[in-house]
Protein backbone atom coordinates (compact mmCIF):
# COMPACT_ATOMS: atom_id res chain seq x y z
CA UNK A 1 0.00 0.00 0.00
CA UNK A 2 2.80 2.13 0.21
CA UNK A 3 3.27 2.47 -3.15
CA UNK A 4 0.10 3.54 -3.97
CA UNK A 5 0.39 6.61 -1.39
CA UNK A 6 3.26 8.01 -3.06
CA UNK A 7 1.65 7.29 -6.40
CA UNK A 8 -1.06 9.46 -4.76
CA UNK A 9 1.26 11.89 -4.09
CA UNK A 10 3.76 12.02 -6.98
CA UNK A 11 0.39 12.14 -8.68
CA UNK A 12 -0.99 15.57 -7.08
CA UNK A 13 2.84 16.95 -7.68
CA UNK A 14 3.20 16.77 -11.23
CA UNK A 15 4.31 20.84 -11.81
CA UNK A 16 7.74 20.85 -13.33
CA UNK A 17 8.34 20.73 -17.00
CA UNK A 18 10.06 17.83 -19.25
CA UNK A 19 12.59 20.12 -20.97
CA UNK A 20 15.24 19.14 -18.16
CA UNK A 21 14.99 15.81 -19.90
CA UNK A 22 18.57 16.15 -21.20
CA UNK A 23 19.46 15.77 -16.92
CA UNK A 24 20.62 13.53 -14.95
CA UNK A 25 18.86 12.66 -11.37
CA UNK A 26 19.66 11.08 -8.49
CA UNK A 27 23.71 11.43 -8.15
CA UNK A 28 23.53 13.47 -11.66
CA UNK A 29 22.02 17.07 -11.11
CA UNK A 30 19.03 17.29 -12.65
CA UNK A 31 15.66 18.58 -12.47
CA UNK A 32 13.41 15.60 -12.05
CA UNK A 33 10.33 15.40 -14.66
CA UNK A 34 7.23 15.47 -13.22
CA UNK A 35 4.64 12.00 -13.05
CA UNK A 36 2.34 13.46 -15.79
CA UNK A 37 5.21 14.38 -18.46
CA UNK A 38 6.49 10.49 -17.52
CA UNK A 39 3.48 9.23 -18.11
CA UNK A 40 3.05 11.05 -21.15
CA UNK A 41 5.76 9.76 -22.64
CA UNK A 42 5.13 6.33 -21.97
CA UNK A 43 1.81 6.81 -23.55
CA UNK A 44 0.05 5.49 -20.61
CA UNK A 45 -3.15 6.91 -22.26
CA UNK A 46 -2.82 5.02 -24.79
CA UNK A 47 -3.01 1.72 -22.48
CA UNK A 48 -6.24 0.82 -21.76
CA UNK A 49 -7.47 -0.04 -18.12
CA UNK A 50 -10.23 -1.74 -16.77
CA UNK A 51 -12.28 0.07 -13.77
CA UNK A 52 -15.04 -1.81 -12.25
CA UNK A 53 -17.10 0.60 -9.80
CA UNK A 54 -19.83 -0.75 -7.29
CA UNK A 55 -22.60 1.55 -6.25
CA UNK A 56 -24.62 1.52 -3.42
CA UNK A 57 -28.19 2.46 -4.21
CA UNK A 58 -29.68 1.66 -0.96
CA UNK A 59 -32.28 4.07 0.74
CA UNK A 60 -30.09 5.12 2.99
CA UNK A 61 -27.94 6.77 0.30
CA UNK A 62 -30.56 9.45 0.06
CA UNK A 63 -29.33 10.95 3.45
CA UNK A 64 -27.33 14.10 3.02
CA UNK A 65 -27.51 14.05 -0.74
CA UNK A 66 -25.13 11.48 -0.84
CA UNK A 67 -25.96 9.41 -3.64
CA UNK A 68 -25.95 13.14 -5.75
CA UNK A 69 -22.65 13.90 -4.58
CA UNK A 70 -21.36 10.47 -5.66
CA UNK A 71 -22.59 10.49 -9.01
CA UNK A 72 -20.54 14.23 -8.83
CA UNK A 73 -17.67 12.53 -7.80
CA UNK A 74 -17.90 9.98 -10.47
CA UNK A 75 -18.59 12.61 -12.86
CA UNK A 76 -14.94 13.86 -11.93
CA UNK A 77 -13.24 10.22 -11.60
CA UNK A 78 -14.83 9.64 -15.18
CA UNK A 79 -13.44 12.59 -16.45
CA UNK A 80 -9.80 11.98 -15.89
CA UNK A 81 -9.87 8.68 -17.64
CA UNK A 82 -8.72 8.14 -21.03
CA UNK A 83 -11.62 7.35 -24.12
CA UNK A 84 -10.15 4.34 -24.38
CA UNK A 85 -10.39 2.98 -20.47
CA UNK A 86 -13.34 0.13 -20.03
CA UNK A 87 -15.68 1.21 -17.14
CA UNK A 88 -18.11 -0.90 -15.85
CA UNK A 89 -20.75 0.68 -13.18
CA UNK A 90 -22.83 -2.13 -11.00
CA UNK A 91 -25.45 -0.42 -9.02
CA UNK A 92 -26.42 -2.53 -5.98
CA UNK A 93 -29.25 -2.89 -2.92
CA UNK A 94 -31.63 -5.79 -3.42
CA UNK A 95 -29.67 -7.46 -5.91
CA UNK A 96 -26.60 -6.08 -8.65
CA UNK A 97 -26.81 -5.03 -11.99
CA UNK A 98 -24.62 -4.06 -14.29
CA UNK A 99 -26.17 -0.40 -15.81
CA UNK A 100 -22.73 0.48 -17.87
CA UNK A 101 -20.14 -1.94 -19.53
CA UNK A 102 -18.14 0.18 -22.07
CA UNK A 103 -15.27 2.34 -23.06
CA UNK A 104 -15.36 5.82 -20.57
CA UNK A 105 -15.99 7.92 -23.80
CA UNK A 106 -15.66 11.30 -23.39
CA UNK A 107 -18.41 12.51 -22.13
CA UNK A 108 -18.94 11.57 -18.21
CA UNK A 109 -22.62 12.68 -18.25
CA UNK A 110 -23.11 9.40 -20.46
CA UNK A 111 -21.88 7.10 -18.48
CA UNK A 112 -23.13 8.88 -15.37
CA UNK A 113 -26.49 9.01 -16.57
CA UNK A 114 -26.94 5.81 -16.55
CA UNK A 115 -27.39 5.09 -12.90
CA UNK A 116 -30.41 5.13 -11.46
CA UNK A 117 -31.58 8.75 -10.77
CA UNK A 118 -32.73 7.76 -6.87
CA UNK A 119 -31.58 5.54 -4.74
CA UNK A 120 -34.77 3.43 -3.69
CA UNK A 121 -32.71 0.13 -2.61
CA UNK A 122 -34.42 -1.60 0.45
CA UNK A 123 -31.30 -3.86 1.07
CA UNK A 124 -27.79 -3.92 0.76
CA UNK A 125 -26.15 -7.08 -0.75
CA UNK A 126 -22.27 -5.89 -0.95
CA UNK A 127 -21.67 -9.92 -1.67
CA UNK A 128 -23.97 -9.92 -4.90
CA UNK A 129 -21.69 -6.34 -5.94
CA UNK A 130 -18.59 -8.17 -5.63
CA UNK A 131 -19.61 -11.12 -7.25
CA UNK A 132 -20.53 -9.35 -10.32
CA UNK A 133 -17.07 -7.58 -10.45
CA UNK A 134 -15.22 -10.87 -10.30
CA UNK A 135 -17.82 -11.90 -13.20
CA UNK A 136 -16.96 -8.63 -15.35
CA UNK A 137 -13.10 -8.66 -15.04
CA UNK A 138 -13.16 -12.96 -15.72
CA UNK A 139 -15.13 -11.97 -19.02
CA UNK A 140 -12.64 -12.58 -22.30
CA UNK A 141 -11.33 -8.92 -24.10
CA UNK A 142 -10.95 -7.35 -20.59
CA UNK A 143 -8.04 -4.80 -19.92
CA UNK A 144 -4.53 -6.39 -18.04
CA UNK A 145 -4.68 -3.36 -15.68
CA UNK A 146 -8.32 -3.49 -13.26
CA UNK A 147 -9.31 -1.61 -10.80
CA UNK A 148 -12.40 -1.96 -8.33
CA UNK A 149 -13.98 0.10 -6.30
CA UNK A 150 -16.56 0.12 -3.83
CA UNK A 151 -18.97 2.72 -2.71
CA UNK A 152 -21.28 2.04 0.31
CA UNK A 153 -22.68 3.48 3.54
CA UNK A 154 -24.45 0.96 4.82
CA UNK A 155 -23.07 -2.85 6.20
CA UNK A 156 -23.97 -6.40 3.97
CA UNK A 157 -27.78 -6.63 4.60
CA UNK A 158 -28.69 -9.17 1.44
CA UNK A 159 -32.07 -9.60 0.77
CA UNK A 160 -34.09 -13.30 1.80
CA UNK A 161 -32.72 -15.86 -1.11
CA UNK A 162 -29.26 -13.97 -1.37
CA UNK A 163 -26.39 -16.34 -2.45
CA UNK A 164 -24.52 -14.30 1.24
CA UNK A 165 -27.28 -14.21 3.71
CA UNK A 166 -23.99 -13.91 6.00
CA UNK A 167 -20.84 -12.02 6.03
CA UNK A 168 -18.93 -15.28 5.99
CA UNK A 169 -19.19 -18.76 4.79
CA UNK A 170 -18.97 -21.39 2.23
CA UNK A 171 -20.04 -18.19 -0.79
CA UNK A 172 -17.54 -16.06 0.95
CA UNK A 173 -15.27 -18.49 0.72
CA UNK A 174 -15.57 -19.31 -3.36
CA UNK A 175 -15.75 -15.53 -3.97
CA UNK A 176 -12.30 -15.48 -1.79
CA UNK A 177 -11.06 -18.39 -3.98
CA UNK A 178 -12.08 -16.91 -7.43
CA UNK A 179 -10.12 -13.40 -6.42
CA UNK A 180 -7.36 -15.17 -6.01
CA UNK A 181 -7.25 -17.12 -9.27
CA UNK A 182 -7.40 -13.69 -11.04
CA UNK A 183 -5.04 -13.23 -13.10
CA UNK A 184 -4.34 -9.62 -13.94
CA UNK A 185 -1.13 -7.36 -15.01
CA UNK A 186 -2.17 -5.62 -12.36
CA UNK A 187 -5.34 -5.51 -9.96
CA UNK A 188 -6.04 -2.84 -7.08
CA UNK A 189 -9.20 -2.38 -5.10
CA UNK A 190 -10.63 0.29 -2.78
CA UNK A 191 -13.19 0.27 -0.64
CA UNK A 192 -14.67 3.51 0.56
CA UNK A 193 -16.81 3.95 3.14
CA UNK A 194 -19.40 7.01 3.02
CA UNK A 195 -20.42 6.37 6.63
CA UNK A 196 -18.64 5.70 10.04
CA UNK A 197 -19.42 1.50 10.02
CA UNK A 198 -19.69 -0.11 6.69
CA UNK A 199 -19.56 -3.07 4.80
CA UNK A 200 -16.66 -1.96 2.73
CA UNK A 201 -13.93 -4.11 4.77
CA UNK A 202 -15.54 -6.96 3.35
CA UNK A 203 -13.96 -6.10 -0.50
CA UNK A 204 -10.41 -7.04 1.12
CA UNK A 205 -11.77 -10.87 2.06
CA UNK A 206 -12.12 -11.75 -1.61
CA UNK A 207 -9.38 -8.98 -3.32
CA UNK A 208 -6.44 -9.97 -1.48
CA UNK A 209 -4.25 -6.46 -0.49
CA UNK A 210 -8.01 -4.09 -0.85
CA UNK A 211 -7.31 -1.25 0.81
CA UNK A 212 -9.93 -0.13 3.16
CA UNK A 213 -9.50 4.15 2.71
CA UNK A 214 -10.76 5.67 5.93
CA UNK A 215 -14.26 7.05 6.56
CA UNK A 216 -14.32 10.47 4.71
CA UNK A 217 -17.26 12.94 4.35
CA UNK A 218 -19.00 12.54 1.39
CA UNK A 219 -18.04 15.85 0.10
CA UNK A 220 -14.18 14.60 0.09
CA UNK A 221 -15.33 11.84 -2.19
CA UNK A 222 -13.55 13.37 -4.95
CA UNK A 223 -9.97 12.94 -3.18
CA UNK A 224 -10.47 9.74 -2.14
CA UNK A 225 -10.76 9.03 -5.64
CA UNK A 226 -8.05 10.26 -6.85
CA UNK A 227 -6.33 7.48 -5.64
CA UNK A 228 -7.52 4.64 -7.76
CA UNK A 229 -7.05 6.77 -10.56
CA UNK A 230 -2.96 7.85 -9.57
CA UNK A 231 -2.71 4.18 -8.76
CA UNK A 232 -4.22 3.10 -11.89
CA UNK A 233 -2.17 5.23 -14.04
CA UNK A 234 0.84 3.72 -12.43
CA UNK A 235 0.50 0.39 -13.23
CA UNK A 236 -0.26 1.16 -16.50
CA UNK A 237 3.28 3.04 -16.73
CA UNK A 238 4.75 -0.06 -15.36
CA UNK A 239 3.40 -2.37 -17.48
CA UNK A 240 4.91 -0.09 -20.80
CA UNK A 241 8.36 -0.42 -18.99
CA UNK A 242 8.50 -3.41 -18.45
CA UNK A 243 12.19 -4.05 -17.55
CA UNK A 244 13.77 -1.23 -19.12
CA UNK A 245 14.28 0.12 -15.36
CA UNK A 246 16.89 -2.67 -15.00
CA UNK A 247 18.95 -1.59 -18.41
CA UNK A 248 22.21 1.00 -18.09
CA UNK A 249 24.67 1.56 -20.74
CA UNK A 250 26.91 0.07 -22.75
CA UNK A 251 30.67 0.84 -22.77
CA UNK A 252 32.68 -0.13 -25.43
CA UNK A 253 36.00 0.63 -26.26
CA UNK A 254 37.71 1.12 -29.57
CA UNK A 255 39.47 -1.76 -30.60
CA UNK A 256 42.99 0.37 -30.18
CA UNK A 257 43.04 0.55 -26.26
CA UNK A 258 44.11 -2.66 -26.78
CA UNK A 259 47.73 -2.00 -27.49
CA UNK A 260 48.64 1.69 -26.01
CA UNK A 261 52.11 3.38 -27.57
CA UNK A 262 54.59 6.24 -25.13
CA UNK A 263 53.14 9.58 -25.11
CA UNK A 264 49.04 10.85 -25.78
CA UNK A 265 46.76 8.31 -27.60
CA UNK A 266 43.14 9.82 -28.50
CA UNK A 267 40.35 6.67 -27.89
CA UNK A 268 36.86 7.72 -29.14
CA UNK A 269 34.85 5.41 -26.66
CA UNK A 270 31.30 4.70 -27.30
CA UNK A 271 28.42 4.95 -24.77
CA UNK A 272 25.07 3.13 -25.64
CA UNK A 273 21.68 3.65 -23.48
CA UNK A 274 20.19 -0.40 -23.65
CA UNK A 275 17.24 1.25 -22.38
CA UNK A 276 14.06 1.52 -24.89
CA UNK A 277 12.16 3.96 -22.86
CA UNK A 278 13.92 6.08 -20.30
CA UNK A 279 16.26 8.99 -21.13
CA UNK A 280 19.44 8.61 -19.47
CA UNK A 281 22.22 10.73 -18.61
CA UNK A 282 25.58 9.90 -17.41
CA UNK A 283 27.93 12.70 -15.24
CA UNK A 284 30.98 12.70 -13.61
CA UNK A 285 32.66 10.66 -16.46
CA UNK A 286 36.37 9.26 -15.04
CA UNK A 287 38.80 7.04 -16.24
CA UNK A 288 40.72 4.87 -13.78
CA UNK A 289 44.04 2.79 -13.92
CA UNK A 290 46.84 1.08 -11.03
CA UNK A 291 49.31 2.87 -12.92
CA UNK A 292 50.68 5.92 -11.60
CA UNK A 293 52.02 6.71 -14.69
CA UNK A 294 49.27 6.66 -16.42
CA UNK A 295 47.03 10.03 -16.73
CA UNK A 296 43.47 10.74 -18.37
CA UNK A 297 41.51 13.61 -19.72
CA UNK A 298 37.53 12.74 -20.05
CA UNK A 299 35.43 15.92 -21.08
CA UNK A 300 33.37 17.78 -18.36
CA UNK A 301 29.47 17.80 -18.29
CA UNK A 302 26.89 15.46 -18.44
CA UNK A 303 26.23 13.27 -21.41
CA UNK A 304 22.56 12.76 -22.38
CA UNK A 305 21.56 9.47 -23.96
CA UNK A 306 17.77 9.19 -25.18
CA UNK A 307 16.51 5.79 -25.11
CA UNK A 308 18.40 3.19 -27.31
CA UNK A 309 20.82 6.78 -28.12
CA UNK A 310 24.49 6.69 -28.52
CA UNK A 311 27.14 8.97 -27.53
CA UNK A 312 31.02 9.00 -28.58
CA UNK A 313 33.09 10.25 -25.68
CA UNK A 314 36.94 11.69 -26.44
CA UNK A 315 39.42 9.93 -24.04
CA UNK A 316 42.76 11.30 -23.84
CA UNK A 317 45.82 8.57 -22.63
CA UNK A 318 48.71 10.41 -21.36
CA UNK A 319 51.68 7.77 -20.70
CA UNK A 320 55.02 8.41 -19.28
CA UNK A 321 57.43 5.44 -19.86
CA UNK A 322 60.12 6.97 -18.63
CA UNK A 323 63.46 8.23 -19.60
CA UNK A 324 65.62 7.04 -22.98
CA UNK A 325 68.36 4.29 -21.95
CA UNK A 326 71.65 3.95 -23.32
CA UNK A 327 70.26 0.20 -24.85
CA UNK A 328 70.15 0.95 -28.17
CA UNK A 329 66.84 -1.66 -28.54
CA UNK A 330 65.55 -1.13 -24.86
CA UNK A 331 62.07 -1.49 -25.12
CA UNK A 332 59.51 -1.06 -21.37
CA UNK A 333 56.24 -3.43 -21.38
CA UNK A 334 53.53 -3.41 -18.93
CA UNK A 335 49.59 -4.13 -18.65
CA UNK A 336 46.83 -2.39 -16.75
CA UNK A 337 42.82 -2.44 -16.98
CA UNK A 338 41.43 0.77 -17.79
CA UNK A 339 38.32 1.09 -16.17
CA UNK A 340 35.86 4.26 -17.22
CA UNK A 341 33.07 4.87 -14.04
CA UNK A 342 30.45 7.83 -14.03
CA UNK A 343 27.27 8.14 -12.30
CA UNK A 344 24.07 7.39 -14.24
CA UNK A 345 20.75 8.91 -13.63
CA UNK A 346 17.78 9.77 -15.23
CA UNK A 347 15.30 12.98 -14.96
CA UNK A 348 12.89 10.07 -14.52
CA UNK A 349 14.27 8.95 -11.44
CA UNK A 350 12.05 10.12 -8.84
CA UNK A 351 9.16 9.34 -10.75
CA UNK A 352 10.06 5.27 -11.49
CA UNK A 353 11.17 5.30 -7.86
CA UNK A 354 8.79 7.34 -5.77
CA UNK A 355 5.56 7.37 -7.71
CA UNK A 356 5.74 3.67 -9.11
CA UNK A 357 7.67 2.15 -6.77
CA UNK A 358 10.27 0.39 -9.03
CA UNK A 359 14.26 -0.23 -8.21
CA UNK A 360 16.24 1.95 -10.40
CA UNK A 361 19.64 2.44 -10.22
CA UNK A 362 21.21 2.31 -13.77
CA UNK A 363 24.66 1.28 -14.18
CA UNK A 364 27.91 1.37 -16.59
CA UNK A 365 28.75 -2.23 -18.41
CA UNK A 366 31.55 -2.59 -19.98
CA UNK A 367 33.53 -0.15 -18.25
CA UNK A 368 36.51 -2.22 -17.60
CA UNK A 369 39.29 -3.14 -20.66
CA UNK A 370 42.16 -4.81 -20.14
CA UNK A 371 45.48 -3.19 -22.42
CA UNK A 372 48.77 -3.72 -22.93
CA UNK A 373 51.59 -1.01 -22.89
CA UNK A 374 54.48 -1.32 -25.12
CA UNK A 375 57.50 2.01 -25.41
CA UNK A 376 60.74 1.82 -27.28
CA UNK A 377 62.98 3.19 -24.82
CA UNK A 378 66.56 2.69 -26.38
CA UNK A 379 68.42 4.95 -28.17
CA UNK A 380 69.14 3.61 -31.43
CA UNK A 381 67.99 6.76 -33.60
CA UNK A 382 70.88 8.29 -31.46
CA UNK A 383 73.26 5.62 -31.96
CA UNK A 384 72.34 5.56 -35.83
CA UNK A 385 73.08 9.81 -36.20
CA UNK A 386 76.25 9.07 -33.71
CA UNK A 387 77.51 6.42 -36.44
CA UNK A 388 76.24 8.87 -39.24
CA UNK A 389 78.47 11.83 -37.57
CA UNK A 390 81.29 8.96 -37.41
CA UNK A 391 81.54 7.94 -40.87
CA UNK A 392 81.32 11.75 -41.75
CA UNK A 393 84.10 12.62 -39.79
CA UNK A 394 86.00 9.59 -41.25
CA UNK A 395 85.07 10.78 -44.46
CA UNK A 396 86.56 14.69 -43.61
CA UNK A 397 89.67 12.93 -42.52
CA UNK A 398 89.87 10.93 -45.47
CA UNK A 399 89.87 14.22 -47.47
CA UNK A 400 92.09 16.10 -45.61
CA UNK A 401 94.53 13.07 -45.23
CA UNK A 402 93.96 12.46 -48.89
CA UNK A 403 94.46 16.46 -49.70
CA UNK A 404 97.82 16.47 -47.43
CA UNK A 405 99.27 13.44 -49.24
CA UNK A 406 98.13 15.19 -52.46
CA UNK A 407 99.73 18.85 -51.71
CA UNK A 408 99.08 21.85 -54.56
CA UNK A 409 102.16 22.24 -57.31
CA UNK A 410 103.98 24.97 -57.07
CA UNK A 411 107.22 26.53 -58.83
CA UNK A 412 108.37 25.64 -61.87
CA UNK A 413 109.71 22.40 -64.15
CA UNK A 414 111.73 22.87 -66.68
CA UNK A 415 111.37 20.26 -69.69
CA UNK A 416 113.81 19.48 -71.96
CA UNK A 417 112.43 17.54 -75.06
CA UNK A 418 114.69 14.54 -76.38
CA UNK A 419 115.76 17.42 -79.49
CA UNK A 420 117.43 19.64 -76.90
CA UNK A 421 114.74 21.81 -77.05
CA UNK A 422 113.85 23.31 -73.71
CA UNK A 423 110.31 25.15 -71.62
CA UNK A 424 109.77 26.42 -68.45
CA UNK A 425 106.21 24.69 -67.29
CA UNK A 426 104.34 27.11 -64.58
CA UNK A 427 103.14 24.90 -62.01
CA UNK A 428 99.43 25.34 -60.03
CA UNK A 429 96.62 23.11 -59.27
CA UNK A 430 96.91 19.23 -58.10
CA UNK A 431 97.51 18.30 -61.64
CA UNK A 432 99.16 19.32 -65.06
CA UNK A 433 99.31 17.82 -68.34
CA UNK A 434 102.42 17.05 -70.37
CA UNK A 435 101.62 18.01 -73.85
CA UNK A 436 103.15 19.23 -77.08
CA UNK A 437 101.06 22.38 -76.86
CA UNK A 438 101.92 23.11 -72.95
CA UNK A 439 105.68 21.37 -72.76
CA UNK A 440 106.90 20.73 -76.28
CA UNK A 441 106.91 17.37 -75.94
CA UNK A 442 105.46 14.57 -78.17
CA UNK A 443 103.14 12.27 -76.59
CA UNK A 444 101.38 12.85 -73.20
CA UNK A 445 102.38 12.72 -69.54
CA UNK A 446 100.85 13.99 -65.76
CA UNK A 447 102.39 16.20 -63.11
CA UNK A 448 101.12 15.52 -59.70
CA UNK A 449 102.83 16.28 -56.48
CA UNK A 450 102.91 13.99 -53.07
CA UNK A 451 104.24 13.65 -49.71
CA UNK A 452 105.73 10.20 -48.26
CA UNK A 453 103.22 10.31 -44.95
CA UNK A 454 100.85 12.72 -43.50
CA UNK A 455 103.04 13.92 -41.25
CA UNK A 456 105.91 15.02 -43.38
CA UNK A 457 106.95 18.48 -44.61
CA UNK A 458 108.72 17.53 -47.89
CA UNK A 459 107.00 17.86 -51.43
CA UNK A 460 108.06 15.43 -54.45
CA UNK A 461 107.31 15.39 -57.71
CA UNK A 462 105.58 12.51 -59.36
CA UNK A 463 106.07 12.48 -63.15
CA UNK A 464 104.58 9.73 -65.75
CA UNK A 465 105.29 10.44 -69.24
CA UNK A 466 105.01 8.38 -72.33
CA UNK A 467 106.63 9.60 -75.65
CA UNK A 468 103.86 7.81 -77.43
CA UNK A 469 100.87 8.56 -75.49
CA UNK A 470 100.24 4.85 -74.25
CA UNK A 471 99.56 3.40 -71.42
CA UNK A 472 101.86 0.81 -72.20
CA UNK A 473 104.62 3.09 -73.20
CA UNK A 474 104.58 5.44 -69.90
CA UNK A 475 107.18 5.87 -67.43
CA UNK A 476 107.02 7.09 -64.11
CA UNK A 477 110.12 9.12 -61.69
CA UNK A 478 110.05 11.36 -58.84
CA UNK A 479 111.69 14.22 -58.60
CA UNK A 480 112.68 16.43 -55.67
CA UNK A 481 113.27 20.59 -55.35
CA UNK A 482 116.26 20.96 -57.60
CA UNK A 483 116.90 17.87 -58.31
CA UNK A 484 116.31 15.92 -62.71
CA UNK A 485 114.64 13.30 -63.34
CA UNK A 486 114.87 11.51 -67.34
CA UNK A 487 111.68 9.79 -68.64
CA UNK A 488 111.47 8.49 -72.16
CA UNK A 489 114.08 10.79 -73.61
CA UNK A 490 113.33 13.62 -72.14
CA UNK A 491 114.58 15.56 -68.69
CA UNK A 492 112.42 17.62 -66.28
CA UNK A 493 114.00 19.81 -63.61
CA UNK A 494 111.88 21.22 -60.69
CA UNK A 495 112.16 24.37 -59.89
CA UNK A 496 110.40 25.35 -56.46
CA UNK A 497 109.32 28.77 -55.31
CA UNK A 498 108.25 29.27 -51.78
CA UNK A 499 104.27 30.26 -51.57
CA UNK A 500 103.82 33.83 -50.77
CA UNK A 501 103.24 34.76 -47.09
CA UNK A 502 99.31 35.00 -45.83
CA UNK A 503 99.16 37.30 -42.78
CA UNK A 504 102.98 36.89 -41.93
CA UNK A 505 102.96 33.33 -42.14
CA UNK A 506 105.03 31.55 -44.45
CA UNK A 507 103.46 28.22 -45.95
CA UNK A 508 106.32 26.75 -47.50
CA UNK A 509 109.85 28.02 -47.38
CA UNK A 510 113.36 26.56 -49.04
CA UNK A 511 112.85 27.31 -52.73
CA UNK A 512 115.94 25.37 -54.80
CA UNK A 513 117.60 27.00 -58.09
Amino acid sequence: MGSVRRTAAGFLAALAALAAVGLPAGPVTAAPATGDEVYAALGVNRVAGDYVVLVDVSRSMREGRRYERVKASLRSFLAALAPDDRIALVTFADSARVVHDGPAGRSPDQVVGKLPPTADGRHTDIGAAIETSLRLLNSQGRPQIATVVLLTDGRHEPPAGSAYPFEQGYAWNQLAGAGRSLRKTSLNAYAVPLAGSTGAPLLARVYPGARILAPASIDRLGEQLEQPKSAARAAKARSVLGDDVTHGIQVTWPAATGRLAAGRTQLEVQLRSTATRIPLVVDHLAVRSDRPDLRFTVPAGPVELPPGGTATVPVTVEWDAGPRRVAPMSQVTASTTLTLGGDVGSPWADVLTGDLGLAFAPRLDGGATRVSLSAERGSLRWWAVGGVLLLALAGVGWWVRRRRLAPPLAGTLRVRAPGGEERELPLAGRRAALTAGSAGLPGYGEVTASRSSAASSEIRLVIRYSPDGSAAGRQAGTCGPGETVELGGAAFTWRHAAPARRGGVASVSGAAR
